[in-house]
């Protein structure tokens, strides 16, 4: 009987704990759009619209700030309706490499390219796969320097589908490729984002791996601090 008092016990303190560092992270991440809206609103309000360059800055910045936290709430949302068990799946036949092409293509970035595209045909819900293409782009764009390449592969190999995201950026070290996937997770050694890109919230690969897992897609990360990430994901094939 106490083992099972203590079980309990430590079963509620650690939601707690996961409750707490959870508000705290939602407010961290909050807090700086906040403090960078309202700082440019105060300089507005001191300068109007006397100094062109003033004003184009300050509507940029708050304009960029609050996308930062649109994408917070939705992913927030997102990740909610998961836990929860209210995110349902829709899975058909998808060509993906149709979806990759249309993925790029809906993507708009001269940074993206398709260097190898096999033909294949997977099980799976295409939005929410091209939620996570977006994820794992969106994280290699942001910790590479300015107009370095993403390149896109995607290979079969035996009941298997072989989508690789290879980028040249900054690295992630060997003990924190375990972690990037956790919500809010952070580490001034590997993932620093490069300068002026501001629009990570700290969830898209949590996102991502929900997707992955739910689509039993296994995530595969190799990459060395200073050259660069590949995630592959190897995916079913029908």
């Amino acid at each position: 009987m106490r083992l099972r008092i203590n079980t309990a016990r430590r079963r509620a303190q650690e939601s707690y704990l996961r409750q707490q560092r959870f508000v705290n992270d939602v407010s961290h991440e909050l807090r700086t759009p906040l403090t960078i809206i309202r700082g440019y609103v105060d300089l507005l309000e001191a300068c109007g619209t006397s100094d062109p360059e003033i004003f184009k800055e300050a509507v940029t910045s708050i304009k960029t700030s609050a996308q930062n936290m649109q994408n917070l709430v939705e992913s927030l949302l997102f990740l909610a309706r998961a836990d929860d068990g209210d995110q349902p799946l829709t899975k058909v036949p998808v060509d993906l490499d149709e979806l990759l092409k249309r993925f790029v293509e809906a993507y708009r970035s001269p940074r993206v390219e398709i260097s190898k595209l096999t033909h294949c045909r997977i099980l799976g819900d295409g939005e929410f796969l091209k939620k996570m293409f977006a994820a794992f782009v969106d994280n290699a764009i942001r910790y590479s320097p300015p107009a370095t390449p993403v390149k896109i592969e995607l290979t079969t190999v035996d009941n298997f589908a072989l989508l690789q995201i290879i980028d040249r950026g900054i690295g992630i070290a060997k003990e924190d490729c375990g972690k990037i996937f956790d919500r809010f997770y952070r580490t001034d050694k590997a993932r620093t984002k490069t300068e002026g890109n501001e629009t990570s919230v700290g969830l898209g690969l949590a996102v991502a791996k929900w997707i992955a897992d739910n689509h039993d897609i296994e995530i595969s990360v190799k990459s060395k601090p200073g050259e660069g990430s590949t995630f592959t994901l190897k995916i079913p094939t029908i």
